[in-house]
This record gives C-alpha cells, sequence and structure tokens, in this order.
C-alpha cells in the first residue's frame, strides 16, 4: 500500500508515519509539506493513496484538489480535516474525495479507513454525515399547502401537473414556490427539489 501525506506539520507527518508502519507493516509511507515536492511524489506514484491537510485545500479553493483530480485521475484522495464544517464535507464528497478521516482521529481508526481505501472503499465519518437540524427545521417551517407543493415539484411534476393535482392555479403554486425558494434559501426548482429529497 503506497500512501503519501500532504500536511502543513511536519511533526504530524513524522509521527503519522511511525504510527502507521508499526500498524500496517506493508505500507510504504512517505509525507511533505511543500507542494512542489507532493507533485514530485504524485508523478511517481499516480495511483497511490494520498492523504492531504484539509486546511491547504480550504486555502487555495478547491483549485489544487481539482488539478490533483484532473492530473492523477487513479489517486485516492483521503482529506484529514481539523473541524466539521457540514457544507465543506459536502463539497469534498461532490469532489469524489475518497474518505475523510478527523485530524484527531486515533492512528488505529486512521490505519482502518486506509486499509478500507486500498481495498476500494469510500470512508466517511457517520456522524459527519448527519444533516444538521437547520434544513428539517427550514422544512417544517413551511405551510402545509407549500409542502405539498415541494414534495409535487420533487417528484417531478410541472406547475401545471402541480395545480391540477391541488386544484389551484398555476399563479397560485408560482407564488407558493417563490415564498418556498426564500424561505429555503435555494435559486429553482432543482434545488429545491434536491433540498426535499435530502430533509424528507
Amino acid at each position: 500500500m503506497r500512501v503519501i501525506m500532504f500536511d502543513r506539520q511536519s511533526i504530524f507527518i513524522h509521527g503519522a508515519i511511525s504510527r502507521l508502519q508499526e500498524l500496517i507493516p506493508e505500507i510504504n509511507l512517505s509525507g511533505t509539506s511543500q507542494t512542489d515536492e507532493l507533485w514530485a511524489l504524485l508523478s511517481a506514484s499516480p495511483t497511490s493513496i494520498v492523504m492531504i491537510d484539509g486546511r491547504f485545500i480550504q486555502d487555495d479553493g478547491m483549485a489544487m484538489l481539482e488539478e490533483i483530480m484532473l492530473r492523477f485521475p487513479a489517486l485516492r484522495v483521503v482529506m484529514v480535516l481539523a473541524k466539521h464544517d457540514a457544507r465543506w464535507v459536502e463539497q469534498l464528497m461532490q469532489s469524489n474525495v475518497t474518505a475523510i478521516i478527523p485530524r484527531n482521529a486515533h492512528p488505529e481508526m486512521i490505519s482502518a479507513m486506509l486499509e478500507s481505501v486500498s481495498k476500494g472503499m469510500v470512508c466517511f465519518p457517520g456522524d459527519w454525515l448527519k444533516q444538521p437540524s437547520r434544513p428539517q427545521q427550514e422544512l417544517s417551517s413551511l405551510s402545509e399547502r407549500q409542502r405539498e407543493v415541494l414534495k409535487l415539484l420533487a417528484a417531478g411534476e410541472t406547475n401545471k401537473e402541480i395545480s391540477r393535482t391541488l386544484n389551484i392555479s398555476t399563479g397560485t403554486i408560482k407564488a407558493h414556490l417563490e415564498a418556498l425558494f426564500r424561505r429555503l434559501d435555494v435559486k429553482n426548482r432543482t434545488q429545491a427539489a434536491l433540498f426535499y429529497t435530502r430533509t424528507a
């Protein structure tokens, strides 16, 4: 198993290398805190697992992660995050990150996740995947009629079909949609439908 660590703290790299080599004897692990050295390591091992300090990616606005994925599509990317931020975790999952490891995870947990990733699995901390309570509260803040409209919209019905089903005018449907878009802080039907399917 070939693993490359890219982390700001060289002490974290050295500690992880030492402990993981005890836990996974067959691991081939190296690390760097320098971007140039990272590119060289990735070029030499384009199918490895790379563990990246999430702060590098957050500071760079995802551009670096996108470049890594583009240049090395066979690479398995594991993000090491210091704190749980639901939007950030979701953004990483949408970017095809293979795993997310909390920075304070025990070496045994990191070892188990790396073993799983090496076998082709994806690994995300279960408690980090739970939706925050805010979306559920926003959904319950809608009127009963707005929830009915949203449910039918999420089922793929057009405004005309929704108006027939609920026996109200298309103008009223539009008014309900505008109100629920504002309340849910979404911009269009697709975002509203996605919001509903995630929280309902």
